[in-house]
């Protein structure tokens, strides 16, 4: 199957250990029939290199992916650029994007505002909490990358 521009689509949260690299890789592997979907993170306040959290390996395992291998990255003006679509995982990391980059607003959408919903509703940063908020966590933003796909399959819609 073939995916409709954009192709290039970026998670951002805060540290880029927790929630936008399980979003990366649910999305990867939700997506991975499609040819020409490319999929990455960062975080707004990321230290380069860090692995993700043990809680987000472990909870990401339990779906036979595997997030050992991830490295924190910093969002930065080139991966902003290169992105055809950003999808920040609350409000306040939109806006911070936004006050940085000013032209990426029409490439820059919160998880929860694609679908019919379009709701403006944050993903609750599990980071120092239980297994199960980790769960929680996975669950709602892997429930919502449908609502991304079709999104990016349709035929004349704005992501």
């Amino acid at each position: 199957m073939e995916i409709r521009s954009p192709t290039i689509v970026l998670f951002v949260c805060t540290g880029n250990t927790c929630r936008s690299p399980m979003a990366e890789h649910l999305l990867r592997h939700l997506g991975r029939s499609f040819d020409g979907l490319r999929v990455g993170s960062a975080g707004l306040f990321a230290n380069p290199g860090s692995p993700a959290s043990a809680q987000s390996v472990e909870v990401m395992k339990e779906k036979g992916l595997d997030l050992s291998g991830h490295r924190s990255r910093l969002l930065d003006s080139e991966l902003i650029s290169t992105a055809d679509l950003l999808i920040p995982l609350t409000q306040a990391h939109r806006d911070l994007i936004l006050e940085a980059a000013p032209d990426a607003g029409a490439r820059t959408r919160t998880l929860h505002s694609f679908g019919a919903a379009q709701q403006s509703r944050d993903v609750a940063d599990p980071y120092g909490g239980s297994l199960q908020s980790y769960r929680r966590t996975r669950d709602e933003i892997e429930s919502a990358l449908s609502d991304v796909l079709l999104a990016l399959i349709g035929p004349n819609t704005t992501p």
